[in-house]
């Protein structure tokens, strides 16, 4: 309830906003303007550096394009989006996911196909980043790489500290506890404030390792539910750890961001977040600490049916644009999204550490994390990541839900029968 009275004021404020209203226009002076709706947390000096860099460098190439830009950034930016959508007043270009994130925009027919633009270009990209995300071959969003959404990133020197090696499984990591507790540090930096962390970053990957990509297509299906075993066995191992005070302390009242600093800092042993966070990494790992960190994924889990060793990746996020864009703002829109994703903007954001989904070679003085980063994704199999083929609205269910479990106040078992109910309310 709380999320839909809060998509409802977002939608009564974008009625009044000038933002929403505007559509891509020529202004006197011949350029073309186009209003941007771009995902991005502005207090990551990583991550706004970055983008400052790429901005200045299209305005610089592209001076007869004006963007008039807004940021968004986690539920706010989805919200909004949603509401935007709803009122039929969505910008120009739009930050979009591959999957059912962003379905109210991508399956409802309010983001143009790029495929017009991309004939002869789709070599360039990793063929996963490039499949095809409409039914009859469409692409909605011009993806920027390739994004593994479960990493543990590990200090190995600490480990050695303190007399440990990697997990092989479940009960080595929760006995591990009570040694890294004992010494004053954190067993798993993560955090959870937002609740997608936790879905996104965690559960993906436990859910291919306990059901696997079958499982989860019949549970799209309807064949299986989200109530059976599979899924709360996956749900049981966050149970688990949260009971046995694995993750940081109140890590579902944590803002996205505390967690990498208590791992930069030295003050945990493990960390798990998405491989994007090795853009973060780079810039602010003391030199020291990056020979020492590793990028692995959590340890075996009982009752595993799926695959072993698994992370949990989909094809990245990227811009789209609106789907009444035509002629000269169409064409100006493509400029942004074909820059931002391909061998320019790609070259830009490899230099910050991203992993671009357009191949281009790496440079020899590229971050050691980076290169890590890439034989993690190139040699770790993969699942599903939940947000990606489900509802997005679902996750509105899922995300509380898993707060409520690590609070203890829910068990697997419910948040499996409250997450079933609403997909099949709502979804199948």
């Amino acid at each position: 309830m709380k999320r839909v009275l809060g998509i409802i004021l977002v939608l009564l404020a974008v009625g009044s906003l000038a933002f929403a209203q505007a559509q891509a226009e020529t202004v006197d002076d011949g350029k073309v303007k186009l209003s941007m709706f771009h995902y991005l947390d502005l207090t990551d000096p990583v991550a706004t550096a970055n983008w400052d860099i790429l901005l200045s460098t299209f305005e610089a190439t592209y001076p007869e394009i004006e963007l008039e830009i807004e940021y968004g950034f986690n539920e706010p930016y989805h919200d909004k989006l949603q509401a935007m959508a709803i009122a039929n007043q969505l910008p120009d270009i739009m930050f979009l996911w591959p999957g059912k994130r962003t379905g109210m925009v991508t399956s409802a027919g309010k983001a143009k196909d790029l495929s017009p633009w991309l004939e002869g270009k789709l070599d360039g990209f990793s063929p996963t980043a490039v499949a095809a995300q409409g039914p009859n071959g469409e692409i909605f969003e011009l993806p920027e790489q390739v994004t593994a959404t479960h990493v543990m990133y590990t200090n190995e020197k600490l480990m050695a500290e303190l007399g440990l090696t990697l997990p092989k499984t479940l009960d080595e990591m929760v006995a591990q506890g009570d040694v890294i507790r004992a010494a004053g540090y954190t067993p798993i930096a993560m955090t959870n404030g937002d609740g997608w962390q936790m879905q996104s970053c965690f559960l993906s990957a436990l859910i291919d390792r306990t059901g696997g990509r079958k499982w989860m297509d019949s549970a799209l299906a309807g064949d299986v539910s989200f109530a059976d075993d599979e899924f709360i066995n996956a749900l049981n191992v966050i149970d688990v750890l949260a009971k046995n005070d694995m993750f940081s302390a109140g890590i579902n009242t944590l803002n996205y961001g505390s967690a990498l600093t208590e791992f930069v800092t030295g003050k945990a042993v493990y960390y798990i977040d998405g491989g994007w966070r090795v853009n973060n990494l780079n810039g602010e790992l003391p030199a020291d600490m990056v020979d020492y960190v590793t990028l692995n994924v959590f340890p075996s889990v009982p009752m595993e049916n799926g695959q072993a060793a698994s992370t949990a990746a989909v094809a990245g996020t990227g811009h789209g644009m609106n789907a009444n864009l035509s002629d000269a703002e169409a064409d100006a829109a493509f400029k942004w999204i074909w820059f931002y994703s391909g061998p320019v903007g790609s070259a830009i954001r490899q230099s910050f550490g991203a992993l671009p989904a357009y191949k281009i070679p790496m440079p020899n003085d590229i971050d050691p994390l980076t290169v890590k980063l890439s034989e993690f994704v190139n040699n770790t199999p993969s699942g599903y990541v939940i947000d990606a083929v489900m509802d997005g609205e679902g996750m509105g269910v899922l995300h509380p839900a898993l707060q409520e479990l690590i609070f203890g106040t829910k068990t697997p078992e419910e948040v499996g029968a409250e997450y079933e109910a609403w997909v099949a309310a709502n979804e199948r």
